[in-house]
């Protein structure tokens, strides 16, 4: 019951967020929980052909969970969103030089500059980047002149339109070593 209640919740925020839903794991996935015995989590994985293995999963299934896995995710509007983490990442990824720059530039006067950076940055329905800056707490390189160059480069790049008019927030992390 806890599990069928977690695992709810995170699609809940999830969906609220305008994300889209990791698939849920079964039983087999999942990390075992504190609460689980001992010799559930040091039990053998079963090959499949053990079909006592299988009522047994089966009857630790909550009702419906068969029927859940199985349904698509439910879409705001009726659209699913095209533009994902893994577009943007990809659109990021195509325009990661210019940060590489800004990061060059600034090691020839610290030589020993080097860190992660993770830039956090909103875009808009169009695809615009309407708000860029460090994420302070995930960061480990904070040179201004590195960061300021990262977040001009940032918002200049053009994004997708989300599909359902949503924006879209992004924490991306650089590692600049």
């Amino acid at each position: 019951m806890k599990r069928a209640f977690a695992l709810a919740t995170v699609w809940v925020l999830a969906s609220a967020c305008g994300g889209e839903a990791a698939p849920a794991k079964s039983a087999a996935e999942a990390a075992p929980e504190a609460d689980a015995p001992a010799a559930d989590a040091a039990a053998p994985a079963s090959d499949g052909n053990d079909e006592k293995s299988a009522a047994a999963a089966a009857e630790e299934a909550w009702a419906g969970e068969g029927e859940a896995k199985a349904a698509p995710a439910p879409e705001a509007g009726g659209k699913a969103e095209t533009r994902t983490m893994d577009v943007i990442a990809q659109v990021v990824k195509e325009n990661r030089k210019p940060v590489r720059d800004c990061f060059e530039k600034a090691k020839k006067e610290l030589p020993d500059l080097k860190g992660d950076m993770v830039i956090h940055f909103v875009v808009d329905p169009e695809g615009k980047v309407k708000k860029a800056e460090l994420n302070q707490e995930r960061s480990t390189l904070k040179s201004s002149a590195v960061v300021d160059c990262a977040v001009k480069v940032i918002q200049g790049i053009k994004f997708p339109p989300s599909s359902r008019g949503m924006d879209t927030t992004v924490n991306y992390p650089f590692n600049l070593n």
